[in-house]
């Protein structure tokens, strides 16, 4: 059935930029591996926060997508989009990667289907956009609203706004088959000049509904998703412990970002996240858990070295001392309903150093401090250019309260990319790295090639 449907929705793309008005564009994408060592996997920037492409025991994937855009002429557009995944290492090899349609206007973008999220920070970030939300995953099809740019009160206003409204299908691979996924954002911005901007918001999530083999069907009506919107308790159909907190799993971060730019070719940015699953973390009583990191953006791609990314993670407290009679805040867990922890098919949603087990069904790894360096640049010349990417990150990572590692797992990770051919086709060459106090060192090697069309 999913090759069936990737299959319809590429040819459905091709026939529409048959026509004059459609433009086209796609990519072929072609990946081999190769990887050492006793436990036979990639080691772990090479199979993290790569969308879902590649796993621990993948030799060789590829992808083709393709996409058709008409721009309308009250400014408006339509894009539509599909993708097919190859990946071994795995019993179902072909996916589907994506397949959505995207309408934009001037400020509002609404998107139907499964549908890749952008790239940030020069694929630099351990995380993407925020600690909940990278590219470890395959997209989750469902609906969005967001805003394209940010909403201005007046025109000549220094105070805006930047939303989005989220409804997302789980599937069927985890504990609770059917689980839905709400997300909803908003973010006030202060710019009082095109070379500052502050940004601070909230950001939401909720699994809901869904068929649990513990407790039955989970409530799934209009009024119980205003309860999970609105973070009330369920009722006499909701289990006895979301009758007492809220109906679903609900968990969310707050988020800062302070954008300067130093002159005409640098820009720094100021990345804070805070962390909460419940009101003990919505009061800040687990700090100083969150991301902190700043990033230094260089206009000029050409330089050797055109951007830097530092972060720091830390998620040590988990609310441990604020008197909660269910101790620690355990992230991306929920033992009273949804098993499977903030997962989609079997991997981490957010941020990749949270540790998923397959045979637990559980999140094993939640209390951890890790340091993240990203630097991109670009190796040129007149006649020559090579892009390239360094990403290095360690992280002290204690297991989770109540289950603990022992010993405790220090890890040091690193990846190497850089294009060595862009002519008719695109060619990196990686090499990754994992070095870690309780196994011996995982070293990989890949070759990329990527075809535009």
């Amino acid at each position: 059935m999913i090759k069936k449907l990737a299959l319809i929705g590429f040819f459905s793309i091709l026939s529409f930029s048959s026509y004059a008005q459609w433009d086209f564009d796609g990519s072929v994408n072609l990946n081999a591996y190769l990887h050492n060592g006793e436990l036979q996997r990639l080691p772990f920037w090479m199979v993290h926060n790569q969308r879902g492409r590649v796993s621990e025991e993948t030799h060789l994937s590829g992808w083709i997508t393709g996409r058709t855009f008409n721009e309308f002429r009250n400014g408006n557009s339509l894009e539509i989009g599909a993708g097919i995944l190859y990946q071994d290492g795995i019993q179902d090899e072909i996916f589907l990667d994506e397949i959505y349609a995207a309408y934009n206007t001037d400020w509002l973008e609404a998107v139907v289907g499964r549908k890749q999220e952008k790239e940030l920070y020069k694929g630099l970030s351990a995380t993407n956009e925020n600690m909940l939300w990278s590219l470890n995953a395959r997209p989750m099809p469902g609906i969005s609203l967001s805003t394209n740019r940010t909403i201005f009160f007046t025109p000549e206003s220094a105070y805006g706004f930047e939303a989005s409204w989220s409804e997302y299908l789980m599937g069927n691979d985890r504990f609770v088959k059917g689980t839905r996924l709400h997300h909803k954002s908003i973010n006030f911005v202060y710019q009082p000049n095109p070379d500052f901007q502050l940004k601070v918001g909230v950001r939401h999530f909720a699994q809901w509904a869904g068929d649990s083999p513990e407790s039955g069907p989970q409530p799934d009506g209009f009024s119980d998703y205003i309860k999970v919107i609105s973070g009330r308790e369920g009722g006499e159909n909701a289990v006895k412990s979301d009758q007492v907190n809220v109906l679903g799993n609900h968990l969310g971060t707050y988020e800062l970002e302070i954008k300067k730019r130093i002159n005409p070719e640098l820009e720094l940015s100021f990345i804070y996240n805070h962390m909460f699953e419940d009101g003990s973390g919505s009061r800040f009583a687990n700090f100083p858990d969150g991301r902190y990191g700043f990033f230094l953006d260089f206009e000029d791609d050409q330089r050797l070295v055109n951007g830097l990314l530092y972060e720091f993670f830390y998620t040590r407290n988990q609310s441990i001392n604020a008197g909660s009679p269910h101790g620690a805040d355990n992230y991306l867990n929920n033992f009273l309903t949804y098993h499977s922890g903030f997962t989609y098919e079997r991997r981490i949603i957010g941020l990749p150093f949270f540790t998923y087990d397959e045979d637990l069904d559980q999140v094993v790894n939640s209390k951890f401090s890790a340091h993240h360096l990203g630097i991109s640049g670009n190796i040129s010349n007149y006649f020559v250019s090579y892009p390239w990417k360094l990403l290095l990150s360690f992280s002290h990572n204690e297991g989770r309260y109540g289950r603990f590692y022992t010993p405790n797992r220090d890890i040091l990770s690193g990846l190497f990319d850089i294009r060595v051919l862009q002519s008719f086709v695109q060619l990196n060459l990686q090499f990754g790295v994992e070095v870690s106090n309780i196994a011996e060192p995982l070293y990989g090697a890949g070759i990329n090639l990527k075809k535009e069309f």
